[in-house]
C-alpha cells in the first residue's frame, strides 16, 4: 500500500510523534487533517509542512467523549472520505496507585482508551459504507506489563491494544485494515506534559525518553509498517528486550526493574 494521495487524519499531531508523522506523510503527497488541543501549534505545523493548502485543522480535546462521533464526520467532510487514521493521541502519567485521584484516572483512560474506542465505533460505518479504510493506532510497551507509578497509563494502553485486536479480528473479512504499534521509548515531551497524581503537569525530563528514538525515526519506521498486511509491531531500540523478559522471567524482570529505581 502507498501512501501517496491518500486522505490520512491524526490525533495528537501537534507535537512529538504526530507532528513527525504529519511531516513525513505531507511529504509523500498525502492530505492531512491534523488534531490536537493547541490551535496554535497545529497553525505552526501547518505553515511548515510542504504543501499547507492539502492541511485540515481540527482542534479538539479528545476528553469531550459524548462530541467524538461529530469530529468524526467533520475530519471525514474535510476532503470527502478518510482513507487511514493515525489514532496517536496520548496522555502520560507519574503517581502511585493510592495517590492518583479518580479525576486524573478517569482523564488517563478518557484520552488513551475511550476517545480512540469512540473514534473507532464512528469510524467504522463510515469505512464499511466506503468499502475501504485504515486504523493505526499506537499503543505502548508500558502497556505489556506493570510499573510503579504508571498504573492507569500503562492500563489504559493495554485496554486499547485488546480492544484494537478485537477489531481487528471483527472486520478481517472486510476491506477495512486494523494494526497497532507498540513504541519503546521516543525522544517527547510524553513526561513533561504527563499528569501527577494529583492532576498537575510533572514538567520533568525523564532518562528514558531522552535516550530513546528520535520521533523522525519512529515515524518513518510506522509508517512502513502501515503499509503491510501485518497485525502489530514492537518498534524501539534495546528496552524492547524488557518484553520477553518480563514473559519468561518475571522474577528477574521486576529485581532488575526494582534495582533501575533504586526501590531493591
Amino acid at each position: 500500500m502507498d501512501f501517496k494521495g491518500q486522505i490520512v487524519w491524526i490525533t495528537g499531531a501537534s507535537s512529538g510523534l504526530g507532528e513527525a508523522l504529519a511531516i513525513a506523510l505531507a511529504h509523500r503527497g498525502c492530505r492531512l487533517i491534523l488534531t490536537a488541543r493547541r490551535t496554535e501549534l497545529l497553525n505552526a505545523l501547518k505553515n511548515k509542512l510542504p504543501f499547507p493548502d492539502r492541511v485540515g485543522l481540527l482542534p479538539f480535546d479528545l476528553q469531550q467523549t459524548a462530541q467524538l462521533p461529530a469530529l468524526v464526520q467533520n475530519a471525514w467532510d474535510v476532503f470527502g472520505g478518510l482513507d487511514t487514521v493515525f489514532l496517536n493521541a496520548g496522555l502520560g502519567q507519574w503517581g502511585t496507585v493510592q495517590e492518583t485521584t479518580r479525576a486524573v484516572e478517569e482523564k488517563i483512560f478518557a484520552v488513551n482508551y475511550h476517545a480512540p474506542v469512540a473514534l473507532t465505533k464512528a469510524l467504522l460505518p463510515l469505512f464499511r459504507q466506503q468499502k475501504h479504510g485504515h486504523i493505526v493506532a499506537i499503543t505502548s510497551m508500558a502497556g505489556r506489563f506493570g510499573q510503579s507509578h504508571l498504573a492507569a497509563y500503562s492500563a489504559s494502553k493495554a485496554a486499547l491494544e485488546v480492544y484494537m485486536e478485537s477489531t481487528r479480528e471483527e472486520v478481517y473479512s472486510s476491506s477495512i485494515q486494523v494494526q497497532w504499534v507498540i513504541p519503546g521509548n521516543i525522544q517527547t515531551d510524553i513526561m513533561k506534559t504527563a499528569l501527577t497524581a494529583q492532576g498537575q503537569a510533572l514538567n520533568r525530563d525523564a532518562l528514558a525518553q531522552a535516550k530513546g528514538m528520535k520521533p523522525q525515526v519512529m515515524a518513518e519506521k510506522i509508517i512502513a509498517f502501515a503499509q503491510t498486511n501485518g497485525r502489530k509491531k514492537n518498534i524501539g531500540g534495546l528496552e524492547l528486550l524488557a518484553l520477553p523478559l518480563h514473559h519468561c522471567l518475571p522474577r528477574l524482570f521486576y529485581f532488575l526493574l526494582r534495582k533501575r529505581h533504586g526501590t531493591h
